[in-house]
């Protein structure tokens, strides 16, 4: 009876010795500022396509509205064009849509109220085969709170 009580004692000691007193808490408690921004929806910044002979890549960079990295997303709605059309194709007729890739990894406010968030972030799809073609598109961005359109535009593949 005494080894079984001595023993349950020693174990209760062993495990408050090798039970960690940390919290949840950071180290620093000036890395993890708390904060108190909303994120809002994104809003188009820059078009960075290109072109050359035979391919294209649509490529847009958004202002985030401060979401995760991981809420982002993006789809791009185009058309391929022989020839100038007469007028400026509407977004109703950019008939094929795709999903995008994100290019790279997002940038992120270094300080001030919004340190940590994400600032903006590209996007990217690239095909081949177009050669001699008017690539018309406009590409739409979305993170969890809603979304944003850039305006139709376009680009020549030689």
């Amino acid at each position: 009876m005494k080894i079984s009580k001595i023993f349950l004692v020693s174990m209760f000691a062993l495990c408050m010795a090798f039970s960690s007193c940390d919290t949840d808490e950071p180290d620093n408690p000036s890395e993890s500022t708390t904060n108190t921004q909303k994120v809002t929806r994104p809003t188009f910044d820059k078009y960075l396509s290109t072109s050359d002979k035979a391919s294209f890549s649509i490529r847009v960079r958004f202002k985030t509205g401060g979401d995760k990295e991981n809420n982002l997303g993006a789809t791009v709605y185009w058309k391929a064009y022989s020839k100038k059309p007469t007028t400026k194709p509407s977004k109703r007729d950019l008939t094929k849509s795709e999903t995008m890739r994100k290019y790279g990894t997002a940038t992120y406010h270094n300080t001030g109220p919004k340190k940590g968030m994400t600032e903006s972030i590209v996007f990217d799809k690239s095909h081949a085969g177009y050669g001699g073609s008017y690539i018309y598109y406009y590409v739409e961005c979305y993170n969890s709170v809603g979304s944003a359109e850039s305006s139709v535009t376009y680009m020549v593949t030689k």
